[in-house]
């Protein structure tokens, strides 16, 4: 069983406007379509995997009237839930997608409540029994106000403990803790700054330095991304880049799209497929997921369509 973790959800609504008109002294625009839903990065990972039939369990953070509309969506999706109950609300995120700029979405993310050390200590015990129960831990997605920096390389360290896999999604300055737990794997979320670890990645020599600094640390593979259809997978022997003809991508939707990508790897993995082979797949689940309205694609016939647009290069041995 995959158990994923959020300590920062959100619910998401997103609009799609065809312009923003000024009207006055306000900013205007009529959304001619919308979308909501449960969210937060674990999250839109645990509802790929529902979608595949990978069965898995939702933890977190949540509270409030938005926590409670939050856990029951999962549910109507058929995600088992153990969350953490806190006294604030949740958080909200909106994104605003501009009709013929698709790619470029805005979006307004708010920080999240703040969290106690008791809400920590106790999540952190519903965590390690949990643990007993799965195979495969996904950290995804970014920590919440009075959490520290170094809790996900705590989550990471307890499931290596037990020998369980661990996938890390979470950017900024989140990364190297996490990186230092040794994970299985670990994607840097780079959609705010183009770095890694204080350094730049500028080009394809820079990002496997910055990987080859977090398998240093004991991660057994580091995936970082140079635009939405290409990436660079790094291990402690192989480099493999993956680029994606988008010419035919139509972009309706990008929040979620990385989720989707983490979610792809993680059913590849459950069916078997290699480290790399998963990643391809994940991949074109991620570009599958922008070509429609919800934040991920449930058509396995598009998911395909894109696989075969995929290349997976490997590229030689990882420099020493």
């Amino acid at each position: 069983m995959i158990l994923t973790i959020t300590l920062n959800p959100a619910y998401d609504l997103i609009y799609w406007v065809k312009e923003i008109e000024q009207k006055g002294e306000t900013q205007l625009s009529r959304a001619f379509r919308t979308h909501s839903s449960a969210g937060g990065k674990g999250i839109n990972v645990s509802i790929y995997l529902a979608s595949v039939g990978v069965e898995n369990v939702a933890m977190g953070l949540i509270g409030g009237h938005t926590g409670r509309t939050i856990k029951r969506s999962l549910r109507e999706e058929g995600i088992v839930t153990n969350f953490t109950w806190i006294s604030e609300e949740t958080r909200s995120n909106v994104a605003i997608l501009k009709k013929g700029q698709e790619d470029n979405p805005i979006e307004v993310n708010s920080a999240g409540p703040e969290i106690s050390e008791r809400v920590q200590e106790q999540f952190m015990e519903q965590y390690e029994t949990m643990l007993h129960r799965v195979s495969c831990v996904v950290l995804s997605g970014s920590l919440p106000p009075g959490v520290p920096k170094s809790y996900y390389q705590e989550l990471a360290e307890k499931a290596k403990e037990m020998g369980i896999r661990t996938v890390v999604n979470t950017g900024g300055e989140n990364v190297k803790p996490a990186a230092k737990a040794g994970p299985f794997l670990i994607k840097p979320d780079i959609r705010e700054r183009k770095e890694v670890m204080g350094e730049k990645l500028t080009n394809s020599q820079s990002i496997v330095e910055v990987g080859r600094k977090m398998l240093d640390f004991g991660t057994e593979y580091v995936l970082l991304s140079h635009g939405l259809t290409g990436d660079i997978l790094i291990s402690k022997d192989k480099i493999w880049e993956l680029e994606a003809n988008r010419e035919e991508l139509t972009v309706r939707n990008r929040v979620g799209a990385g989720d989707s990508l983490i979610g792809g790897i993680i059913y590849q993995l459950e069916e078997g497929k290699t480290v790399p082979e998963a990643v391809r797949y994940g991949l074109a689940a991620g570009m599958a997921s922008v070509e429609v309205y919800e934040k991920i694609c449930r058509d396995a016939s598009l998911v395909q369509a894109q696989l075969e647009q995929v290349t997976l290069n490997e590229l030689g041995d990882s420099p020493k």
